[in-house]
């Protein structure tokens, strides 16, 4: 049976969510990881994904300057480097070098691969669009890429305050 609530009291019912590192390289070569929650697939024909970034992130501007990104999924044990990717601001500090994160080429972007993710997905930027007050940034999935390991699974967010862990099936 179902009761009526406030929306903010239904939302905290959310988790678990999925979360995303979003990789970038701006024209000066920097690479860049931040860390999103906000991310859907947006059409499976062509793969697309969309991602809610604020307008006012490094991350935002590089995309928006780029034209390109990669997400990447994070496995269930990059807890710390994905809040590291989340918690400092791209502009001010190299985060994939605090993170500790490992990356490699892309095959069709500039942006890199996160080495230990459990994928990474090189995208093209498509629209941006504003139809609240997050942006959102539709990327086309260009080139796919797997972890040589089938046993890594995904990180998420599994309640309020950025907590995260790995989801197990029970």
């Amino acid at each position: 049976m179902q009761r009526h609530v406030e929306i903010e009291k239904a939302i905290e019912r959310k988790y678990p969510e999925q979360v995303v590192l979003v990789t970038t390289r701006g024209k000066d070569g920097k690479a860049n990881v931040m860390a999103c929650g906000w991310i859907s697939i947006a059409s499976g024909e062509p793969l697309m994904f969309i991602l809610g970034i604020d307008e006012d992130s490094h991350t935002f501007e590089l995309i928006r300057e780029s034209k390109e990104f990669v997400v990447a999924f994070p496995h269930e044990f990059m807890k710390e480097e994905t809040l590291v990717a989340g918690s400092c601001h791209g502009d001010e500090v190299d985060k994939i070098a605090k993170a500790g994160l490992n990356t490699q080429s892309a095959r069709k972007v500039k942006a890199p691969l996160l080495t230990e993710a459990v994928a990474n997905f090189e995208c093209e930027m498509v629209d941006i669009i504003k139809p609240g007050d997050c942006t959102l940034v539709i990327g086309k999935v260009v080139a796919a890429h797997v972890n040589s390991d089938p046993l890594v699974k995904r990180l998420y967010t599994v309640a309020p305050g950025h907590e995260l862990s790995g989801v197990r099936p029970i």
